[in-house]
């Protein structure tokens, strides 16, 4: 693994999260995802420092430690294409105090939403290690999602049969 990518992430984050504790912040649980998430998780293996969080109605107040992020994108669960329960399946960060990566197939299904190029790759890499029942509930929970832009619910749909066709799911 390319450990100094993991590291420099994981120095981001405990500055962060050190932060909080210095000035007694109380935040709520942060969900990362995208190739940050998956790079600290331990489920892909390559270069970025952007950190891609799903946004959490969050308060004014938490743009104190978002700033110490530096690159980061908020993705509104309303253009993502994960089921809504995705809490119930994300991993505690072990060491920090309320930050969370999603799962290995939530991230799958959110790669499919968009499926570009670097999309297929990370989806190739992290299927060996996925659950194809699971990602089968996972992909119906999304298409029975009502509070999903249709939009957005119509390029995963089209992508779906692509994904289901070159992954077998």
């Amino acid at each position: 693994m390319n450990r100094k990518t993991r590291d420099i992430l994981m120095q981001i984050l405990d500055d962060m999260d050190s932060f909080a504790a210095m000035k007694d912040l109380k935040y709520p649980p942060l969900y990362l995802l995208g190739g940050s998430g998956c790079i600290i998780a331990g489920y892909l293996d390559r270069a970025t420092t952007d950190m891609d969080l799903l946004d959490m109605d969050y308060t004014a107040g938490i743009g104190r430690l978002f700033r110490i992020l530096e690159k980061y994108d908020l993705l509104d669960l309303y253009l993502t294409t994960i089921p809504e329960d995705f809490k119930k399946r994300a991993v505690k960060i072990e060491g920090y105090h309320n930050i969370y990566v999603l799962s290995r197939e939530d991230i799958i299904l959110s790669k499919v939403g968009r499926y570009s190029e670097k999309d297929i790759e990370d989806i190739s890499i992290m299927m060996a290690d996925s659950d194809k029942n699971l990602l089968r509930e996972m992909i119906a929970a999304v298409l029975n999602r009502e509070n999903i832009s249709p939009r957005i619910k119509n390029v995963f749909i089209q992508n779906l049969s692509l994904f289901r066709e070159r992954y077998d799911v």
